[in-house]
């Protein structure tokens, strides 16, 4: 059997620039898989980590309507005790209500259309708030103006901008607020046309005192939010309210994240395609010029199921050094860009930052990285791909031996 192994690799160095090419498109195939699996696993992490962290969260409960209509009197009573009853839930990292509310915001004379967000600042300050890595606490009075709004408005820091709306229970809702700061941030609504504030300053401006339209759940990284969705639905306290994971309020994002996975056998389809071509077409041709050398070792004694062993030694050979050289190729590159990413936003231009969709931004700085399935999957695909690809050459080798091996018939 040693020796079998041994003949195979002596026979794919005869022509080596046959072999190189059927390597080379082995190799090459398997870096785009590793590369095209690696910016994929680091692109879906974006997009879920945009999805479920500062707008979505995990789960979100309503008052059953609201996020059809937004009407500003379909709220949730008794905020408080709502979030209480959230928190007592085991595996739910952080809760924060919020009030979204259309309004006219005036820096001056003209006024422009806006939506005041009210929140919990010292919760959304937090990893994953709309507010994250903001250090300085919003004072009363004060709110951040979204940096696109403020462009809009002329706003500027220390302005004082007036707003107007209608309040939960129809009154009119205006006063004067300073600017504390215009912020960036990873939700669009808000870069786009928020006017954030305190919820406390929201409610009294809006006469929702205790109220609030969203309750935002993020679970503990660990706790399936399926599971924890249906615990919220079952306590007594939250009867009445629509509660969702964010795969059910978002389901086309929910489509493109579990499209990655088609992407990456699309891809293994095509390095497959290329293994096959490269490895039949080089054991093919070794095979023809072969043929007399083979018929000779079929007269010395060797067995045919030898010869054609041999020749399925010589493509799984060819196929084990074509995958690892991608491999070697593939996680170099994953490596490479690991740490500073693939910046994707510079693709389309310096004032390209981020792509939105539905009001959520889903960042294009992509650090890629693999899986141990993602090397498996190449390994055991080449691998099978190359004993399927000698089965052709194989095929014609045993025919053609057989022929030569016939006693010829006397006329």
């Amino acid at each position: 059997m040693g020796s079998t192994w041994k003949i195979a690799w002596r026979n794919l160095g005869r022509n080596k620039r046959r072999t190189g090419l059927a390597l080379l498109a082995i190799g090459v195939g398997q870096l785009a898989l590793l590369a095209m699996s690696g910016i994929m696993h680091g692109y879906m992490d974006n997009i879920e980590n945009a999805i479920t962290g500062p707008m979505l969260g995990d789960i979100q409960a309503h008052a059953p309507g609201w996020r059809e209509e937004r009407a500003l009197d379909l709220v949730i009573q008794d905020i408080e005790e709502t979030m209480d009853a959230v928190r007592g839930q085991e595996g739910v990292s952080s809760v924060s209500a919020r009030i979204y509310a259309p309004v006219l915001a005036a820096p001056e004379r003209d006024a422009y259309t806006a939506m005041v967000i009210g929140l919990d600042v010292d919760v959304e300050a937090e990893s994953f708030g709309i507010l994250s890595g903001m250090e300085e606490a919003l004072e009363p009075g004060h709110v951040f103006v979204g940096h696109r709004l403020a462009n809009r408005m002329g706003a500027t820091q220390g302005h004082e901008i007036a707003l107007v709306g209608q309040g939960g229970d129809g009154s009119i809702a205006n006063d004067l607020y300073t600017v504390q700061g215009i912020i960036k941030c990873p939700v669009d609504l808000v870069n786009q046309s928020g006017v954030v504030m305190g919820l406390a300053d929201a409610q009294i401006l809006f006469a929702m005192p205790g109220q609030a339209h969203e309750v935002v759940v993020r679970a503990m990284p660990e706790t399936n939010s399926d599971a924890l969705c249906e615990r919220l639905k079952a306590t007594t306290s939250l009867e009445g309210l629509e509660i969702l994971t964010w795969r059910e309020i978002m389901p086309e994002l929910v489509l493109i994240v579990d499209m990655a996975d088609y992407v990456g056998y699309f891809v293994l389809g095509l390095v497959i395609i290329a293994a096959i071509a490269g490895i039949a077409n080089t054991l093919m041709m070794s095979t023809f010029e072969r043929l007399r050398e083979l018929g000779m070792l079929l007269a010395l004694g060797t067995s045919p199921w030898r010869l054609v062993r041999l020749i399925f030694a010589e493509g799984v050979i060819l196929g084990l050094m074509g995958v690892t050289l991608g491999t070697t190729l593939g996680l170099l590159f994953v490596a490479a860009f690991a740490g500073p990413g693939i910046d994707m936003a510079s693709w389309g231009g310096p004032d390209v930052e981020d792509m939105a969709y539905e009001g959520i931004n889903l960042p294009l700085h992509i650090h890629p990285y693999v899986v141990p399935f993602d090397v498996m999957l190449g390994l055991v695909g080449i691998t099978l791909t190359s004993l399927a690809a000698a089965v052709w050459p194989a095929s014609v080798a045993a025919l053609s031996l057989i022929h030569i091996s016939e006693p010829t018939r006397p006329y």
